[in-house]
């Protein structure tokens, strides 16, 4: 029976296999490619010899946390076996259902083994004592094996997961050791202290893995113990172990299919064991959250997911079953001689073990991506909002702001609705819990407000940023409850004469030398504020758009009453379905010498000009808003630095500033290289106390949805790279506002007609403006009249 050296060949060997199956007798044919039992032969079992053997044996072995573990492998079972069972070659009875344990072990996992050998049962060992054995002889069979060796007993597996507290782990494993020592040594089972028994009640699960079926319903460690110590000679033996002998011996003459049998590989063989094994630990996972805690999800509101998740699910365990049997056909080939005993890259394909790998993965992130939503949803109810699903209202890639609202509010409820998806409140999570702290505070302040979350995540609809609408009403109710701000204009300050051309410096003077210092003049009370933007990005319409915002509290009562005209404006608009231009003008272009609209590209206002409002309250307070030239002047980096010296040279009239306000339009891709240079050269004056002075206005910003858009982040990032730091960007002192609703009541003075459902939109948009407009008041007026900067 001797094989050559180094080969996998056992067609003459005999071996040894624990007993998954305990039906099987002496005589039966065994199907080692499969490691199972098949069709039975009869045989004369007066000659079978017994031979007594009472040996008892018993160990604990001990969990860990290094890697996905096969606990059969800590049972001592042949590793070609281990691999059959995993495969589902053999059916997984007895110890081997030990695989079946839904939950992974750990460091805290225990496995108390226990074996006792009654007797080994044998068949003659020469083959004529064989023969006469026989009754019949074999034509065709699955068989590569026949059973000539039975050891008899029992055995056992009892699984025990303890807590997971280092110091009441190891007093449970003394515990554990003492019965297993008494079960092994002593005659009877040793009593435990009550303290002993106390600890063993901290044991999280217990399971006993055994064919005995005595045995089977027992669920405490003692008591296992106590019952096999009881009735060690009444408990019902079984085979534990099978001596297998290939067929060939008895039939030298036979060449069926299966006569012959080659192992695998070591090294192959222990590839797929961990291969397998890593796919069925993650399929526990994966069907532990599945069916035990995805059902205790919100329903109502992650339904669409959970069914998405369910397809998901059995689409994945159908592919891996595919994979299973794909192996299960391989390492029988391989075993029956079939297939060469293959290298593993002919076996795995590393693509294909990727893709298996990614559906995986996916699976696993889709469902903790679902917990995360239904924490959230649960975060929001308890922040008293109302949670809707925005698939249920009809919108998709082909809406807008403005339909979107249209759908969305109704103007007879007072609403905040919360707009976004699962991708921008992961990117912005900050933002996120600032928006609804904000909202949770005015309902606080407001008992009528609805809060709603109107989740996009599953829309075909877009989002480029999160926003937040409101009713029409709720929001003409807030801004009506205030009386308008009176404005008159003074183009020059009061307290010295504005000069007709710019008062420039000579070329070479050193910008870095000046300081904002003041004169010997007394301070007032006019609050000053210092407009500074890049050429082209609106100033002056700005500034007539604030007047006519801080004047009228709807775009009606602008439409209807006086208009104010600060800076005379001219702009091409484009309407009607054929895209007709019209160039519109507010004001008299002809009669103003400080605008400049001859010269695309160069800086509309030519220089520095006050423009001041007279506030209502009650110490009869005056803003002046300084204008000033662009930065960015396609006339090069020498006409910004006439600018700059020009803006300096005009601030050193007044005798204070109350802010430095810095107009951007949002969705910028960068900064102007230009833009940037002055930026800096106007901080590097400013004292490290005076950056909280800084506030930031931006226009256009309709199409953000009322924030900063894309500019926000670079406009973070060129703060962070300022010699000075600590220049504060947020809500607080960043103000949004739409020009175009200003544009529109130019184009309507100008005789351009416009649809309701366009007038719809400026009517909002005004509305919006007229909040920041005044909440930039009310800033200013708190926040910065104590902190000027002199």
């Amino acid at each position: 029976m001797e094989i050559e050296e180094n080969s996998n060949d056992t067609s003459f060997i005999d071996m040894k296999r624990t007993a998954i199956d305990s039906s099987g007798h002496l005589g039966f044919f065994y199907d080692a490619c499969r490691d199972c039992l098949v069709e039975q032969h009869n045989m004369n079992h007066q000659e079978e010899s017994y031979k007594t053997h009472k040996t008892v044996k018993g160990e604990i072995k001990y969990g860990n946390d290094d890697k996905p573990q096969n606990l059969l492998r800590l049972l001592s079972i042949d590793e070609h076996l281990i691999l059959s069972i995993l495969l589902r070659l053999t059916p997984s009875t007895g110890k081997a259902s030990l695989i079946d344990y839904s939950h992974l072990s750990n460091e805290y996992t225990r496995l108390f083994c226990y074996s006792y050998i009654d007797r080994i049962q044998k068949l003659p060992d020469t083959i004529i004592d064989i023969e006469r054995l026989m009754n019949s002889p074999i034509f065709s069979t699955a068989a590569t094996h026949i059973i000539t060796g039975i050891e008899w007993g029992h055995d056992l597996v009892v699984f025990l997961q303890l807590p997971a507290d280092h110091h009441v782990a190891t007093q449970i494993d003394n515990v554990l050791n003492k019965l297993l020592s008494s079960l092994l040594y002593e005659n009877n089972i040793s009593s435990l202290t009550q303290y002993e028994e106390s600890l063993l009640e901290n044991i999280v699960h217990t399971k006993v893995y055994t064919n005995s079926s005595e045995l089977n319903n027992l669920n405490k460690v003692r008591d296992v113990c106590q019952y096999i110590k009881e009735n060690i000679n009444n408990i019902s033996v079984y085979p534990i172990k099978y001596i297998l002998r290939p067929i060939k011996y008895f039939y030298p003459q036979y060449n069926g299919e299966c006569v012959k049998f080659t192992l695998l590989s070591r090294e192959l063989n222990g590839y797929i064991e961990d291969y397998v094994l890593q796919l069925i630990i993650q399929m526990k996972q994966l069907e532990k959250t599945i069916v035990e805690d995805m059902p205790k999800f919100l329903c109502e509101h992650l339904k669409q997911q959970q069914n998405n998740i369910q397809i998901q699910w059995l689409n994945l365990k159908e592919k891996i079953r595919k994979e299973f049997e794909r192996l299960s056909n391989l390492v029988i080939q391989i075993r029956n001689g079939q297939a060469g005993n293959l290298i593993i890259e002919q076996i795995f394909n590393n693509n294909e073990q990727m893709m298996m790998n990614n559906n995986v993965n996916d699976l696993m992130k889709n469902l903790k991506n679902l917990e995360e939503k239904e924490n959230f949803i649960r975060y929001l109810i308890q922040q008293n909002f109302q949670y809707l699903n925005i698939t249920e209202y009809n919108i998709n890639q082909t809406d807008n702001e403005k339909s979107i609202q249209h759908k969305l509010v109704q103007n007879d409820q007072h609403h905040r609705i919360l707009c976004s998806n699962d991708c921008l409140n992961k990117d912005n999570s900050e933002k996120l819990h600032n928006i609804i702290c904000d909202l949770v505070e005015e309902a606080k302040n407001n008992s009528n407000i609805h809060l709603i979350y109107a989740d996009f995540s599953d829309c075909s609809f877009q989002l480029s940023s999160m926003m937040v609408l409101s009713s029409i009403k709720d929001i003409y109710e807030d801004i009506t409850h205030q009386p308008p701000l009176t404005t008159t204009i003074e183009t020059s300050p009061s307290s010295f004469t504005q000069p007709e051309v710019p008062i420039l410096p000579s070329s070479d003077t050193d910008i870095s030398s000046v300081t904002l210092a003041v004169t010997s003049m007394a301070i007032d009370d006019t609050i000053n504020i210092l407009l500074l933007g890049e050429t082209g990005v609106g100033k002056s319409t700005f500034i007539n758009a604030f007047a006519n915002y801080l004047t009228f509290n709807t775009l009606e009562e602008a439409e209807i009453g006086q208009r104010v005209v600060l800076i005379p404006v001219s702009f091409m608009i484009t309407i009607g379905d054929n895209f007709e231009e019209h160039i519109v003008k507010f004001g008299d272009i002809d009669d103003l010498k400080n605008e400049d609209f001859n010269h695309p590209g160069q800086s509309v206002t030519q220089h520095c000009k006050s423009y001041i409002f007279n506030l209502n309250d009650s110490d009869r307070r005056k803003l002046r808003i300084i204008d000033t030239p662009g930065f960015g002047d396609t006339r090069g980096i020498e006409q910004d630095d006439r600018n700059m010296e020009h803006i300096l040279e005009y601030l050193s009239n007044f005798t204070h500033l109350n802010a430095i306000c810095f107009l951007f339009k949002p969705n910028e891709s960068k900064l102007n290289i230009y833009y940037r240079l002055c930026f800096t050269r106007l901080f590097s004056l400013l004292h490290q106390n005076n950056v909280n002075n800084v506030i930031f206005c931006f226009t256009n910003s309709r199409s953000t949805f009322y924030t900063p858009g894309d500019s926000g982040p670079i406009l973070k990032r060129m703060l962070t790279s300022l010699s000075i730091s600590g220049v504060p960007f947020n809500k607080k002192n960043t103000f949004c506002f739409d020009s175009e609703s200003f544009r529109y009541l130019v184009a309507l003075q100008n005789g351009i007609q416009f649809s309701d459902l366009d007038k719809q939109e400026y009517v909002m948009s005004w509305i919006k403006s007229v909040i920041d407009a005044k909440r930039l008041i009310q800033y200013i007026c708190k926040e910065l009249t104590d902190r000027c900067i002199q």
